[in-house]
């Protein structure tokens, strides 16, 4: 879903209304939005003449969006029943309606603009005090309803306080909010719901986070785009690894060598490659090394020859009873270039030499380490691969008959497959698209194994008639 965010932090208050945390917070914010992939507007200590120059900004970039995200954090009051986020200009220990208006920005305008819009999920998180000048000044925020398609939440329930520190340079309220929000596949309103959780614990019951929400579907922040900055040891610029820029040394022209697509290239980067120490290369470099090496196995023999010999060829890397040669090449298998999780579309090439090792103690945090990643995408997985085992029962329910041969009226016994069920899922649509019609139980069995991309030793298929040859009906070949 494109996303666009404007995030606003104000330190710079006068006097006694100076903040510590809330620039940290905005740029903390911002910077997640960033990896998540939305396009930012970030501005800290905002003017009274920057509130109407983001206003206008905001206006004119939503409709190009799905979904829109405002973040503030600084000051927030109501006068006037007016819910008001201030400038540092903003006079707040001398407050009427008329600098209130000049020097802030009104909640109802931001509504205004998310009304018009035609985005589909509309997210308003304010991290402002609603009592005192903890962040704030005398006057709470005044109830307030979310428009259509929208969840307004603010770090405080009506009339109490939210403290500008708590939690490692940052509020209560936004720190719990960067605890939870690279978390996959949860929705808003958990992520909501753990957070107030978790500042009403650490904040002894003094403060209550609060949300009204009027959105219809669900919104995700993390569908698996920002998995590496919760789970992954390594840094961004190999788990996305389109990102790589090298820096023209030995390794880093092996790295993009291997990731040329071309085998004039790979395969004397692999002899360069085989001829160093481990010493010699980072984990980071070893990692996205693993990578590249799995994506080119499929076409240049040097890195066909390193799976081959995969056991002994990844000896040396072991460190600390890691190897990350290994979790480039396990990772590799279900995540892109961008760090997405690859679905349907996972790179299936030499599964068998690599899963292979799962029972190898030398390799145990490899397999540790895939396996809490891919916890996330666990329900759109047959298999993840660890070394306990678990068989995948697949039933097929067979029919014998009779049908006409190919460009002849002379018939023929086949066994026509009516349905493929694997852990409750029917995947016979799936498996008569790439299913060759005459194949029997062995070729199917091979079919299926590549599909769940697990072990076929732990593959049990379940026929009701044995399969000679196969026969899928018009209706599941169909597209």
């Amino acid at each position: 879903m494109k996303t666009l965010a404007l995030v606003i932090g104000n330190n710079n208050y006068s006097k006694n209304a100076k903040l510590e945390n809330a620039i940290n917070d905005a740029k903390a914010m911002a910077s997640v939005f960033e990896k998540l992939g939305y396009d930012v507007i970030f501005k800290e200590d905002i003017t009274s003449n920057n509130c109407s120059e983001l206003l206008s900004q905001f206006e004119e970039k939503i409709n190009n969006y799905d979904a829109s995200i405002f973040y503030f954090a600084g000051h927030g009051f109501q006068f006037d029943g007016e819910n008001y986020m201030a400038s540092i200009e903003c006079p707040i220990e001398n407050l009427d309606k008329y600098n209130c208006a000049r020097s802030s920005i009104r909640l109802v305008e931001i509504t205004d603009i998310i009304k018009k819009a035609t985005t589909k999920v509309n997210i308003i998180i304010i991290d402002a005090c609603r009592k005192s000048l903890g962040r704030g000044v005398s006057n709470s925020f005044s109830q307030f309803d979310a428009p259509e398609g929208t969840i307004i939440a603010f770090s405080t329930s009506p009339g109490e306080g939210a403290k500008d520190e708590g939690m490692d340079g940052h509020s209560i309220y936004t720190g719990a909010l960067l605890k939870y929000i690279g978390r996959e596949l949860l929705s808003v309103e958990e992520l909501f719901k753990k957070v107030r959780k978790t500042v009403y614990n650490l904040s002894s019951g003094t403060q209550t986070t609060w949300e009204h929400t009027s959105l219809v579907g669900d919104f995700y922040f993390n569908t698996g785009q920002m998995v590496y900055s919760i789970s992954i040891p390594y840094d961004e610029l190999v788990v996305k690894d389109r990102l790589f820029v090298s820096k023209g040394d030995e390794i880093d022209n092996i790295i993009m060598n291997l990731r040329s697509c071309n085998w004039d290239k790979q395969n004397p980067a692999m002899e360069i490659f085989n001829r160093l120490q481990s010493g010699e290369i980072d984990k980071n470099r070893q990692f996205i090394i693993g990578r590249n090496i799995l994506q080119s196995s499929n076409y240049a023999f040097g890195a066909t020859s390193f799976i081959e010999n995969l056991d002994s060829k990844l000896l040396k890397y072991i460190e600390d009873e890691e190897n990350h040669i290994l979790n480039g090449m396990l990772y590799e298998i279900y995540f892109d270039n961008n760090g997405d999780f690859r679905r349907d579309n996972l790179k299936k090439y030499h599964l068998d030499k690599i899963f292979a090792l799962r029972y190898n103690p030398n390799y145990k945090k490899s397999f540790e380490f895939i396996y809490n990643i891919l916890q996330a995408f666990k329900d759109e997985l047959f298999y993840l691969p660890t070394s306990v085992d678990n068989i995948i029962d697949i039933d097929i329910k067979v029919v014998s008959k009779k049908i006409k041969k190919l460009f002849s009226e002379e018939l023929e016994d086949v066994q026509q497959v009516e349905s493929i069920i694997v852990n409750g899922k029917n995947i016979t649509k799936e498996i008569s698209k790439i299913c060759n019609s005459s194949g029997n139980s062995l070729y199917l069995k091979k079919i299926l194994v590549e599909y769940l991309a697990a072990p076929e030793e732990l593959v049990n298929v379940i026929e009701s008639t044995e399969i000679k040859k196969i026969y899928f009906a018009k209706e599941d070949v169909d597209v």
